[in-house]
């Protein structure tokens, strides 16, 4: 079996066209001459040992992407989920041009490449996910043209997901009312405003809703996701696999747990900035009538 014929069966397993999805390497009479090509051979071997590994439906992920987002926000999930096999991601925005995170000294060199439109996103996606960014969270939550998209995939995507701020995008297009749901620590007073039941914990699920704290908690949600949908063993091995094992320097990641001093800072510092995610929330939610 040379390298050509090695990819093309780890595509048919992937996408789930193989009887036994792991066609059998070891039989294989071409000796691995590159590393590519020893771990192709042994990424065949591993799936024919362990086929619950190769379980499940092929997985549509569609993730917003928007200028001024958080991009540890769409980078942390976006990794788990790219360790997944069988599935399939989409970037999603308005049109294809690269989006820069104009909100950010990054933006020049780490622009954000949309891969399908509003338009052209399938409108049966497993998953439907939006990130957020603070300030221009509170511009997307009045965006008519995203808020529009999110509706109309609301009605159809078996997950509605988001981590930090995205909830009150989500929010803003009248997908979390009377759903508990989490957001970053400084913006939780805004979620009541949407409809949603604020819970300060780290991943939150609500029937088909899962909502992630601020940032970091992407990695926690996107593991939490593939739980949902592979199941227990499929996630711990992508823990593994990403070696997310996090042992902080400081104890300061919460308001509960950092010092008085640096609470009072970032307090001060984004008071502004609560008080602008409130007052928008306000403004764009349309209570249901009855």
């Amino acid at each position: 079996m040379d390298r050509r014929q090695i990819l093309k069966a780890i595509s048919l397993a992937s996408a789930g066209l193989l009887a036994n999805p792991a066609v059998d390497a070891a039989n294989a009479t071409t000796v691995p001459s590159t590393d590519a090509e020893r771990l192709e051979k042994a990424h065949l071997k591993a799936m024919n040992t362990y086929p619950e590994f190769m379980a499940g439906k092929r997985l549509k992920f569609g993730m917003v992407v928007y200028p001024g987002m958080f991009l540890m926000d769409l980078i942390g999930p976006l990794t788990v989920f790219e360790s997944l096999m069988n599935r399939d991601i989409y970037l999603i925005w308005k049109d294809l041009k690269p989006v820069n995170n104009t909100h950010s000294d990054y933006a020049a060199y780490i622009p954000i490449q949309p891969t399908t439109t509003f338009e052209n996103c399938p409108t049966d996606l497993d998953v439907l996910f939006v990130p957020g960014g603070v300030p221009a969270t509170m511009d997307m939550m009045q965006d008519q043209e995203l808020i529009a998209f999110l509706t109309e995939q609301g009605k159809t995507a078996r997950y509605i997901t988001s981590v930090c701020t995205g909830s009150l995008i989500l929010g803003a297009a009248g997908l979390l009312q009377g759903y508990r749901a989490t957001s970053h620590w400084m913006t939780m007073a805004a979620l009541p405003e949407l409809g949603a039941i604020p819970v300060r914990e780290r991943v939150v699920m609500d029937r088909n809703r899962i909502t992630g704290g601020g940032v970091t908690a992407g990695i926690d949600f996107g593991l939490t996701l593939i739980r949902i949908l592979r199941n227990k063993d499929y996630a711990q091995a992508v823990q593994l696999y990403l070696e997310y094992d996090p042992a902080p320097p400081f104890k300061a990641g919460s308001p509960k747990t950092a010092p008085a001093k640096v609470r009072n800072f970032v307090f001060d510092m984004m008071q502004s900035a609560q008080e602008h995610a409130v007052a928008v929330a306000k403004k764009v939610y349309k209570k249901p009538r009855g």
